[in-house]
């Protein structure tokens, strides 16, 4: 076995804003405290990138002792907002996903609409709901405990290699940013991170659900929205695509996602002991931690 090293931690307080640097995080068993524990919603439906990108102009910061959530934009003023767990409730979805979110006020969703030109609410999760995704590939999360507006996944790592290994064939290299991962290691191989089933040490373990799967959405400046000239979907499509079997959504892949298998803290600097193998591997004992919390 060997060891890689934690370089990179990120949260993103709001889902689709931009994210935060951080030096630590605390992994729970449905997720990552603080991470997409808000999103922007709109007749039914949560707000993203994909459809939205200007949202990627929206800096948000959690302050979980005050409970406030600051946001920010370049061409406005920031925006303090107290955060409250006695707002109305606003039905929503998200891919095959119902649930129930938590109306965060006008005066927040006032400010944000004015940057969005459109009426949108801040919206928090209400009770948790149950995972909806019933392919393979996803068999680690399917009807698994949800309370955070995380895509996919609750966790998202990316190998800093891969990026490296991308950015020598693309016009206009990227940044990590554009994918939106929370963990970013060094010590893989270019795309090694496809063949692992684990990341653990003493505290902490994440599990490899399968291959993170890209859309439109890396190809947006996590700064201001915009879309600039870029063959990053086109180069992905030459050689990091999934067979037509194996895929779910676009099948372009880059990082993982993960899901946790012990909680504890995870720091920027940690070393993870690698496992490889079958992603499909990790799931009996993610399955059997779950049946012992249930009891």
């Amino acid at each position: 076995m060997r060891d890689v090293t934690v370089r990179e931690l990120w949260t993103y307080p709001v889902k689709s804003c931009q994210g935060v640097p951080t030096q630590s995080i605390e992994l729970h068993p449905t997720g990552i405290v603080g991470d997409r524990g808000f999103a922007i919603w709109a007749e039914g439906r949560l707000v993203e990138q994909k459809r939205t990108p200007l949202v990627a102009s929206i800096g948000a910061e959690w302050d979980r002792v005050n409970g406030t959530l600051t946001l920010r934009h370049a061409d406005h003023s920031s925006f303090e907002h107290q955060i409250r767990d006695d707002g109305p409730t606003r039905e929503a979805t998200w891919v095959l996903d119902e649930f129930d979110t938590i109306d965060q006020g006008d005066d927040v969703a006032a400010w944000i609409s004015r940057i969005l030109d459109r009426d949108v609410r801040l919206v928090s999760p209400g009770q948790a709901w149950k995972i909806n995704f019933p392919v393979p590939q996803m068999a680690l999360l399917h009807e698994q405990p949800k309370q955070s507006f995380t895509a996919a996944s609750p966790v998202g790592l990316a190998n800093a290699a891969s990026l490296d290994d991308l950015n020598k064939r693309v016009n206009t290299p990227v940044s990590m940013d554009r994918f939106r991962v929370n963990v970013v290691v060094d010590g893989l191989e270019p795309y090694e991170e496809d063949n692992i089933t684990s990341l653990a040490n003493d505290e902490v373990e994440i599990l490899n659900v399968t291959p993170a799967e890209r859309c439109v959405i890396i190809t947006t400046d996590q700064e201001t929205g915009e879309r600039p000239d870029n063959n990053l979907m086109q180069v992905l499509g030459q050689y990091r695509a999934k067979t037509k079997e194996e895929r779910f959504g676009s099948g372009l892949k880059f990082g993982n996602y993960m899901t946790v298998g012990r909680a504890g803290t995870l720091r920027v600097g940690d070393r993870l002991t690698v496992v490889a193998g079958s992603v499909a591997d990790a799931a009996p004992s993610h399955r059997d931690r779950d049946d012992e919390d249930r009891h």
